[in-house]
């Protein structure tokens, strides 16, 4: 429902203590005509033309918790490592090349420290399987403990990033960045991470996990990844809640994508902080997001081919309650309604003009790069990667086994 439309709600409420005076003064005095609206424009929505360039597919995730299996969801069961195997393979086999990226938040404590473990080798694997090209950590990953989740890397040769993370001695703990050739494109990928609570910073600090600042740690590293090479710079991106990772977004320089972790947000379209596009696909795996880069003539300036589609839907609504807002108050009394009438017209005739001038400023064919962002749930539709769903059948049997073993 619009805004004018919830607000109109609200009115015939607020109002209906008043309407038997209202009516009976409309039958005395002819109402004030109102401007016709003018006629919606025709609005083309189609995508603009665009070569297909060489395709690179960015797909990201985080916020998975640890959650292998598709959830107890009432409407449907979405996510699962075999369903988020499945979908990177078909990327694969669409694109010249895949980056797969994690912000954080993947592995969490699960009762004892053995069960823990084995959960902890369980995700790995499958994350290994499905091809994982850089992860930076979040606090639950740090809550295994930083033994463990070193471990894991090295045993699953999980590549994680992160330009803040430091141990007492003054050390990184991880590589702060990653060089990655893609098709012809060099795409540099950094982590930082934020204690999102002052629970968060006093556990870290008590495991000796020195966080350093993230703006500055992540000016450094996407600065230092440009020096070398990177065409593209992608920062994985942990710093709490929403407007925490907003906010540090907007500092960045030198960052074309952040993807985000630990906020869940789900951004449909990518979102705009400073000179950086946003990406997350919510939280527990239950989707997975793609950004196909199309690359074309190796120019790395992308324009967004569903930005048009997505404004000409919205300039359509706008006209359409335009429209339909004076049949709306037909039989109201127009004085009582006067300044809230001329206040939601003026915002609505205000919104249509901006959004016309912006579909016009956009272009009809896009002779450079562009993208196409899309969040995929994780749904029945999705096979189970054959794979990747034996190794969740064997960790679920050896489970169900130990709860029968008898303890002596």
């Amino acid at each position: 429902m619009g805004l004018v439309s919830k607000a109109q709600s609200w009115l015939w409420v607020a109002l209906l203590p008043g309407l038997a005076f209202g009516c009976r003064r409309a039958e005395r005095v002819a109402p004030a005509a109102r401007p016709v609206p003018p006629p919606a424009a025709v609005i083309d929505a189609t995508p603009p033309a665009a070569a297909r360039g060489r395709t690179i597919a960015l797909l990201y995730a985080s916020n998975l918790l640890g959650k292998y299996s598709p959830c107890s969801c009432a409407v449907e069961p979405l996510g699962g490592l075999a369903r988020r195997a499945t979908i990177v393979g078909q990327a694969r086999a669409e694109s010249e090349a895949t980056v797969v990226v994690d912000a954080g938040d993947l592995f969490r404590a699960a009762g004892t420290v053995a069960e823990t473990e084995r959960q902890a080798r369980l995700l790995a694997a499958g994350m290994t399987h499905a091809g994982l090209d850089a992860f930076t950590p979040g606090e639950t990953d740090l809550a295994i403990g930083l033994p463990l989740l070193r471990k894991l890397a090295a045993a699953y040769r999980i590549p994680i990033v992160s330009a803040n993370l430091y141990g007492r001695d003054g050390a990184r703990l991880f590589p702060a960045d990653r060089l990655i050739e893609a098709a012809g494109t060099r795409i540099g990928v950094f982590g930082v991470t934020a204690a999102p609570s002052a629970d968060d910073a006093n556990r870290l600090r008590a495991d000796g996990v020195v966080v350093r600042d993230p703006a500055d740690a992540a000016l450094e590293a996407a600065a230092s990844l440009r020096a070398r090479g990177a065409q593209l710079v992608v920062a994985l991106v942990h710093a709490g809640l929403p407007a925490q990772n907003r906010s540090l977004a907007a500092r960045l320089e030198g960052v074309d994508w952040a993807v985000l972790g630990h906020s869940a947000l789900n951004l449909e379209r990518p979102e705009k902080a400073g000179g950086t596009l946003l990406l997350e696909a919510q939280s527990e795996g239950k989707d997975l997001g793609r950004l196909d880069l199309h690359v074309v003539g190796g120019g790395t300036g992308f324009a967004d081919r569903g930005e048009r589609a997505e404004l000409a839907a919205m300039l359509a609504d706008h006209q359409q309650q335009l429209a339909g807002y004076d049949r709306s108050l037909d039989g109201l009394d127009p004085a009582a309604l006067e300044d809230y009438y001329r206040q939601r017209r003026q915002q609505l005739e205000a919104a249509i003009a901006r959004e016309t001038a912006a579909l016009a400023a956009l272009p009809r064919v896009i002779t450079g790069s562009w993208f196409e962002n899309r969040i995929i749930p994780l749904g029945r539709g999705v096979p189970d990667d054959p794979q990747v769903a034996g190794l969740v059948r064997e960790y679920l049997a050896r489970g169900l086994a130990d709860k029968r073993r008898p303890h002596l």
